[in-house]
């Protein structure tokens, strides 16, 4: 819980047990787990009022700085699931996937009655040059993780984009183009 804004709060294992035998035992068992993780130290205890505070969510969290550019670009991915047909419809007979193993990229064009969507993943740390090629017709840009009110360090994507064209894609960025 938190994805949705980057909540650094650690969710920790946590109980409120009145039994003695169950909270020892609770205790016990966790010790054991953390060993094989080669934990440094004690786990935190389940049964502390501590562990407990630790893990609760930090809501305000959501409402400012590079949490909330978080929660907004979440936002606006799930609005374009639902308002662009093409992104709502999950027709494997209307998607397409190719790529470029060595350079890390992978394009998928998907459709759905009139709706196509091009996009565009870009999982290399570095910026790379692809020509691309999405079907015939003008495409325009609906989504650049890249640009800088996403915390990305500026599109060099253009907004519309033809077939055959050679793109400057940012690295570690999606875009995604509609026709």
């Amino acid at each position: 819980m938190g994805e949705e804004y980057g909540e650094e709060s650690p969710f920790l294992y946590f109980v409120s047990h009145s039994d003695p035998d169950l909270i020892e035992a609770v205790r016990k068992g966790r010790k054991e787990e953390f060993r094989s993780f080669n934990w440094k130290g004690e786990p935190p205890d389940p049964q502390s009022v501590e562990t407990f505070l630790i893990s609760k969510l930090k809501w305000e969290r959501r409402k400012e700085g590079e949490h909330r550019i978080l929660l907004d670009f979440y936002k606006n991915l799930l609005s374009l699931r639902k308002n662009v047909l093409a992104l709502s419809s999950l027709d494997k007979s209307n998607l397409d996937v190719s790529g470029l193993e060595e350079e890390r990229v992978i394009f998928m064009r998907r459709w759905k009655d009139r709706s196509h969507t091009f996009s565009i993943y870009n999982f290399n740390k570095s910026d790379i040059k692809v020509r691309i090629s999405p079907p015939d017709g003008g495409w325009r840009k609906i989504l650049d993780s890249s640009e800088k009110r996403w915390s990305g360090p500026g599109t060099s994507l253009p907004e519309l984009l033809n077939s055959g064209d050679e793109i400057n894609v940012k690295g570690l960025s999606l875009a995604v183009y509609e026709r």
